[in-house]
C-alpha cells in the first residue's frame, strides 16, 4: 500500500507530482513503471536523484537540483539543467512541478564505492562507518589510464568558443554563457560586480573572468571557514584523531579573535592573490582558438565502473564547458579538492591520453599542471589556498622551491603588495564592512 505523502521519504528534498512523473516515463518508453516512495533520494552537493523501475527491469534516473545548499540561484540551477542534454525541463512550469532531468540509469557502481585513497584517521566510536571495497595501486592506475583515453576522445571534438553548451531550436547546440563552477557556485552567480561570463573567444579572457570571480567573492561574499594564511587542518596530516581535533581547535581559537575569517585583512589577502594570478596569465594561457569539452566536477561519485573496474559511464555533466585544452589535460584529483594526484596516477593518465593523442607537447603537460592548481585556487573550496598558491607560483616562475611549508616569504610578499597605494585604498574600502570590537565580542 502506498504511503501518504507526508510520510513518504521520497519527498525529502522537494514536493513534486510523482504520478505525473510515472505517466511521463511510461509514455516515453511504452512500459509501466514504479517508484519506491519509502526510499529517500540519493543526493550530492548540487542535486538529488530517485530511480524508476520498469516492468522489464530497466531503471531510469530522475534528477533535480537541491535548493537547500544556497550554492547558486534557482535561475542558474535551471540554466545548468538546460545545458545538460537529456529529457528535461529547466523550470517549475511542468506537470511534475520541479526542474528535472530524466535519463537512463548508469550501469555499474560508482567509483566512490571503492577505497580510492587509503583511510586517514577517523573519529572514535563511529556508529555507521563507511565500508568501501579495496583497490590496489595498479587498479587505480588502470582506471586513470582509462580516464586519460576518454579525455583524449573528448579533445578530438573542437569548439571555437569557451562556454556552456545549450540546445538550439533546430536541435543543434551552441556555446553560450559559461556556467563553470568558478563562476556560479557559492552564490557567485549573484555577485553584484559585473563579471564577464562569456562565451569567450580567447583563453586569457576566460581565465581573467575566473580571477574576477575570486576577487569579487573575496570582497562581497562570506569567506568562512577559509583564511588564506591559515590552511584548514586535514586528518591525513595527523597521526591520530585527537591530534587532528587539537589542531582544529587551536585554529578555531586563533581565527575567532578579531573576526579574522570575514575581516578586511583576509579579504585583502585573497584580492592580492587574484592580482598575482592576473600577472601569471601570460605564462598560463596560450593563443589557441581551439577549445575542448571538459568535466570540471570530476570525482569518484560520478564515475561508474563494472565489476572488472572498466569505466562504464561518467555522469553529472551539468557544469561541463567547452574550455582550454589544458583543463582537459590536467590529471583529475578525484578524491580531494586540495591534494593533487600522485606521480604514478599522473603518469597513468597521461599515458592513456597519449595512446590516442601522441602529439601533446611537454609544454602543454606543464601548463596543464599549472591549470590544476590555478583552478583550485580560484574555486576557493579546498581550505588549502596558501600551499596551492605557493605551488602554482613555483611552477609558473620555475623557482625550484622544494619545501613550501614556510609561508613567511609569501607573507612578506603579500605585505609589500598591501603597501601599494591602490591596495591601501582597497583595504580602506573593505574595512567599512568590518565588525566593531563590540560586535566581535558578541
Amino acid at each position: 500500500m502506498t504511503k501518504q505523502l507526508s510520510r513518504s521519504k521520497i519527498f525529502r528534498w522537494a514536493k513534486f507530482n510523482l504520478k505525473a512523473l510515472l505517466l511521463l516515463a511510461e509514455k516515453l518508453r511504452g512500459r509501466s513503471c514504479t517508484c519506491d516512495e519509502s526510499k529517500a533520494p540519493k543526493s550530492g552537493s548540487l542535486n538529488w536523484v530517485i530511480f524508476l523501475t520498469f516492468d522489464d527491469g530497466v531503471e531510469w534516473a530522475f534528477r533535480s537540483p537541491r535548493y537547500d545548499t544556497c550554492t547558486f540561484s534557482d535561475e542558474t540551477a535551471s540554466k545548468i539543467l538546460v545545458s545538460e542534454a537529456s529529457t528535461l525541463s529547466g523550470t517549475h512550469e511542468n506537470d511534475i512541478g520541479i526542474p528535472y532531468i530524466l535519463q537512463s540509469k548508469a550501469s555499474g557502481r560508482p567509483l566512490s564505492d571503492y577505497r580510492w585513497t587509503e583511510p586517514s584517521v577517523q573519529p572514535p566510536n563511529i556508529k555507521h562507518p563507511i565500508l568501501q571495497l579495496p583497490l590496489s595501486e595498479s587498479d587505480r592506475e588502470r582506471i586513470m589510464a582509462q580516464l586519460g583515453t576518454i579525455m583524449s576522445h573528448l579533445s578530438q571534438v573542437p569548439f571555437n568558443k569557451i562556454g556552456s553548451l545549450f540546445e538550439e531550436d533546430n536541435g543543434g547546440f551552441s556555446v553560450g554563457e559559461c556556467l563553470s563552477p568558478v563562476l556560479t557556485w557559492q552564490s557567485r552567480d549573484a555577485l553584484e560586480t559585473d563579471i564577464e561570463r562569456g562565451p569567450f573567444a580567447e583563453e586569457s579572457s576566460y581565465l581573467r573572468s575566473l580571477i574576477s570571480a575570486l576577487t569579487s567573492h573575496a570582497e562581497e561574499l562570506p569567506l568562512t571557514p577559509y583564511l588564506f594564511f591559515s590552511p584548514l587542518p586535514k586528518p591525513a596530516d595527523y597521526p591520530s584523531w585527537d591530534s587532528f581535533k587539537a589542531a582544529t581547535d587551536r585554529r578555531g581559537d586563533f581565527v575567532v579573535v578579531g573576526d579574522k575569517l570575514e575581516g578586511s585583512k583576509n579579504r585583502l589577502d585573497y584580492c592580492i592573490a587574484g592580482q598575482m594570478l592576473e600577472e601569471m596569465l601570460p605564462l598560463l594561457s596560450n593563443d589557441s582558438t581551439g577549445f575542448t569539452l571538459s568535466h570540471p566536477d570530476l570525482h569518484t561519485g560520478n564515475i561508474f565502473v563494472d565489476e572488472d573496474l572498466n569505466i562504464t559511464s561518467i555522469v553529472d555533466w551539468g557544469s561541463a564547458i567547452a574550455g582550454p585544452v589544458t583543463e582537459l589535460l590536467a590529471t583529475p584529483g578525484l578524491a580531494s579538492s586540495s591534494k593533487p594526484p600522485s606521480v604514478a596516477l599522473t603518469v597513468a593518465f597521461q599515458a592513456g591520453f597519449s595512446q590516442e593523442s601522441p602529439n601533446i607537447s611537454r609544454d602543454m603537460w606543464e601548463r596543464a599542471e599549472m591549470m590544476w592548481y590555478f583552478s583550485h585556487v580560484v574555486r576557493l573550496l579546498s581550505g588549502q589556498d596558501l600551499p596551492l598558491f605557493q605551488r602554482l607560483h613555483d611552477l609558473v616562475y620555475k623557482t625550484g622551491v622544494e619545501n613550501l611549508s614556510d609561508s613567511r616569504d609569501y607573507g612578506w610578499l603579500f605585505h609589500q603588495r598591501a603597501m601599494t597605494p591602490s591596495n591601501k585604498q582597497l583595504l580602506s574600502k573593505l574595512r567599512e564592512d568590518d565588525l566593531t570590537d563590540d560586535e566581535v565580542k558578541e
